[in-house]
């Protein structure tokens, strides 16, 4: 069974997901927002598949998730929910390799997560306490434990921490860029996605990873 600071980073990390999906979210208009929420449904099923650690509930309950969406509203072959979910995709890749601290291999250590009593709070609620005054009490907390997180908005934390090391180093990269691919290779299969144009961006993205993990080590 998992552990206080387990269920502590897990806490975390769903808070930080939902930043992340509300920012890209409220990128596009009003009325393609359905488009977006479907296309991280879609993004995050296909990554859940390719991610080892991820329970296989999880990866089921993702996949019925994303069922459910197309057969309430399907997008069929419009070319404007294509395009939202090649840029999903490229935005979610950028937000993995980002520099900045939810990204750092000193993120638990910084975070202190072994000391966080959240862990023991959101343990309640995946286990079915669903009370406001519960998620209120994790809210603040978690909110409380990123402030200690000054780089977690920047994508050059290397130039402003002496203690930043990515996540990925330059020889483990190539796993990274080729589950993006993958991901990829089968949204054009499933949803007519640009599976060339998509790959330029990833190359791209790859790229601009490699310079600034040059920069890291000149620093």
């Amino acid at each position: 069974m998992p552990g206080n600071s387990t269920y502590s980073l897990l806490a975390v990390l769903r808070e930080l997901n939902n930043i992340e999906f509300m920012r890209k979210l409220n990128s596009f208009p009003e009325n393609l927002r359905y488009y977006v929420i479907l296309s991280g449904g879609i993004v995050g099923a296909e990554m859940s598949k390719r991610v080892g650690e991820t329970p296989e509930a999880v990866v089921r309950d993702g996949g019925a998730f994303v069922s459910d969406m197309i057969d309430v509203a399907g997008p069929g072959d419009d070319e404007a929910f294509k395009g939202i979910l090649e840029s999903y995709l490229v935005e979610t890749l950028k937000d993995e390799l980002r520099f900045c601290c939810m990204n750092c291999g000193n993120f638990n250590k910084c975070l202190d997560i072994d000391n966080l009593q959240v862990g023991e709070l959101f343990q309640r609620r995946v286990n079915g306490e669903e009370t406001e005054e519960l998620k209120c009490e994790i809210s603040a907390q978690i909110k409380t434990a990123l402030a200690r997180l000054p780089y977690l908005d920047v994508s050059d934390a290397h130039k402003s921490c002496g203690d930043f090391i990515h996540q990925y180093s330059v020889s483990s990269i190539g796993e990274v860029f080729g589950r993006y691919s993958e991901i990829a290779a089968a949204l054009q299969q499933k949803y007519g996605i640009d599976h060339r144009t998509v790959l330029h961006q990833i190359v791209s993205v790859n790229m601009e990873f490699y310079e600034k993990s040059s920069e890291s080590k000149k620093e």
